[in-house]
């Protein structure tokens, strides 16, 4: 039994392109004393205070002996079997919500100590958890199929965990003895710090100094504004924020490269503790996704990279510049139509284009700025990213570092897809199924993304309007589809030359990536030598869950699918689509997927996929071609 919902927060894919109105009019980022409540989430609902807290963790440790009261007993009897699922589940509850709570506490702002402890001890009491319940999963595995399956028909309340069991049967091949289960369950926590150390380096430790901005003046540069810089007309200030981030990166380069081994050699310990081929193996059989799905990914996007180049072409003619570098692949090709948003604009222009998911669809959106959900502003000492995160029994909270712009506005488009998801399987589910597997994760924010984009595109009024849109689009596409399948290659990459016994020093590392983004980007970008050390900066790299990034591809694969569904055939569709989100891991994500119409099990929603990005690409060129005409003529 596993606790997947302590392991999972999303960060969005839009997590280094964010771009600010804050970065303008405020020199210095604020602190969170500073920002007024209603932009703030309420953690109350889940402890009110720390002592609170204190006691839930007091009421666990207690409880934590008695699980060993079902050892040995599992197969006597299918009331037994229950009541030791039961019995986990209760402590699983509270385990969540101590580990989550910590969790949200501590990203509020990483400076603080108290908060940062809290964290460390809450994943010190799930590590012990999972050294308690070492037993389960082989005891589990030793009773007959025939026996377990005549438990399940006989006994009143078993049948709920049919699903749950047979899941853990598939695992019977990697499951160890108690004992060697035990071991690597108190492996777990010590193994799983590296994410831990990036986390206080990225967000606590880096410093990146100050830049001096469009209107000349000096203003501190920060990973959340860095996309407001990446964003700039103004290319001095774009090269400088770029140079000046990654120059910081740089500096620790040889620390970031060893951190990033130690996790590596982490994960395929793992897997090889357990007796799989490699870490993808493990990675894509516990999610019970064939592992022929990754690899059609990376092979299909990697032969289908000519219309991503063929983009970045275009934005090279579009800003008039001799070669496109780095720093020029955000910048603005067509004047933006949609800025300085107020987070109230935000909520209803998305409110707005999630009307074809219908009225329930709606009503907990709006439920959740009522309830206080959302952590919607940038604070000092704020982890960066968007994120949803919560457990069964607590709200879905959600955080982000909102700036103003159309791509904030898609963030939150995409966090409330996760937030929304949870709660219709939360209350939808028991709490054996109560959440989803990866794979399925991003679909739901995906969608109500492309969802967004088609309505404004829809509805623009100018050829200006719709480059614009179609521009940001494609940058999005561009990063959630390419960008990630990339990662992805690098993270098997890197994998691979552990496995083969290679060392991974900053030098391997650096040229790895630098193969990498050649395959993708081929010369439709000039690669400043900076660029080779980016594979340092990118938080999903240090996920205990790794290989987690190539489901933000596969995802955006079938979220394209599903929104064209949704939007073409309407009140089926949706019906499908909803039906999916509340499945919660009631069934394999493959199949999830199926009955709600897409199969990702062959290439070809992945080859359709580069088809639309192709056929935006288009779009994008007349729209140009448009505003140039429209340009001339009036110059007449």
């Amino acid at each position: 039994m596993s606790v997947h919902t302590l392991l999972r927060y999303f960060l969005a894919v839009s997590l280094i392109i964010l771009l600010s109105p804050l970065s303008v009019a405020a020199k210095d980022v604020p602190e969170r004393s500073e920002i007024p409540n209603q932009y703030k989430w309420d953690l109350s609902d889940m402890y009110p205070d720390a002592s609170a807290w204190e006691a839930d963790k007091a009421k666990l440790i207690a409880l934590l002996p008695s699980i060993a009261d079902y050892r040995g007993r599992l197969g006597n009897d299918g009331d037994t079997l229950l009541a030791a699922i039961e019995a986990i589940q209760a402590i699983e509850e509270i385990v969540a919500n101590l580990y989550v709570y910590a969790g949200l506490k501590s990203f509020e702002d990483t400076r603080l100590s108290d908060n940062a402890a809290r964290f460390s001890e809450a994943q010190g009491l799930y590590s012990q958890f999972q050294q308690a319940l070492a037993f389960f999963s082989p005891e589990l595995l030793s009773i007959p199929p025939d026996t377990l399956n005549h438990y399940v028909a006989s006994t009143p309340g078993l049948p709920l965990y049919e699903h749950y069991l047979d899941e853990t049967a598939r695992m019977r091949t990697y499951t160890l003895s108690e004992a060697e289960e035990k071991l690597l369950a108190m492996a777990a926590d010590p193994l799983s710090k590296f994410d831990s150390v990036f986390t206080a380096i990225d967000s606590s430790d880096l410093q990146f100094g100050r830049i001096v901005d469009e209107a000349g003046d000096e203003v501190e540069l920060t990973t959340s504004r860095y996309g407001a810089f990446l964003h700039s007309a103004d290319r001095r200030v774009r090269q400088a924020a770029w140079t000046q981030l990654f120059q910081g990166y740089q500096a620790l380069n040889h620390t970031l490269a060893a951190n990033y081994e130690g996790h590596v050699k982490s994960r395929v310990f793992f897997a090889r503790a357990r007796g799989f081929d490699s870490r993808l193996q493990q990675a894509t059989y516990s999610n019970a996704i064939p592992i022929e799905v990754f690899n059609h990914l990376i092979a299909t996007v990697r032969a289908g990279s000519g219309p991503l180049q063929r983009y970045l072409k275009l934005r090279q003619r579009a800003l008039g510049v001799d070669r496109l570098e780095v720093w020029d692949m955000y910048a603005p090709i067509v004047e933006p139509s949609v800025a300085n948003i107020s987070f109230d604009e935000a909520k209803n222009i998305v409110a707005d284009a999630l009307t074809p998911l219908g009225d329930e669809y709606l009503d907990i959106y709006w439920k959740g700025f009522d309830e206080g959900w959302v952590d919607a502003l940038a604070n000092r000492g704020k982890r960066g990213g968007a994120y949803s995160w919560g457990t069964y029994t607590s709200k879905p909270y959600l955080s982000m570092n909102f700036e103003g712009t159309l791509n904030n506005v898609s963030t939150l488009a995409h966090e409330y897809g996760h937030s929304i998801h949870s709660y219709l399987t939360r209350n939808a589910q028991p709490q054996v199924y109560g959440d989803y597997r990866t794979f399925i994760a991003e679909i739901a924010s995906m969608t109500n993304e492309a969802i967004l984009m088609q309505k404004m595109l829809k509805e623009a009024s100018s050829a200006a309007e719709r480059a614009y849109l179609l521009s940001s689009y494609l940058d999005e596409f561009r990063g959630g589809f390419y960008r990630q399948a990339s990662f992805a290659d690098f993270e098997a990459r890197a994998h691979a030359k552990v496995e083969a016994g290679e060392a991974l020093t900053a030098d391997v590392l650096n040229a790895l990536y630098a193969d990498v983004f050649s395959d993708y980007y081929g010369d439709a970008v000039h690669v400043d030598e900076l660029n080779q050390i980016e594979w340092s900066r990118i938080p999903h790299f240090l996920r205990s869950d790794n290989f987690y990034v190539y489901q933000y591809s596969t995802s955006f694969v079938a979220a394209t699918a599903l929104a064209k569904q949704i939007l073409e055939e309407g009140e089926p569709a949706r019906q499908r689509y909803l039906t999916m989100l509340k499945s919660g891991s009631n069934d394999y994500p493959i199949e999830l997927l199926k009955k709600a119409g897409v199969d990702m099990t062959s290439a070809e929603p992945i080859e359709a996929t580069v088809a639309v990005f192709d056929d935006l690409v288009n779009q994008l060129e007349h729209a140009l071609r448009d505003m140039e005409e429209t340009s001339l003529t009036s110059a007449r």
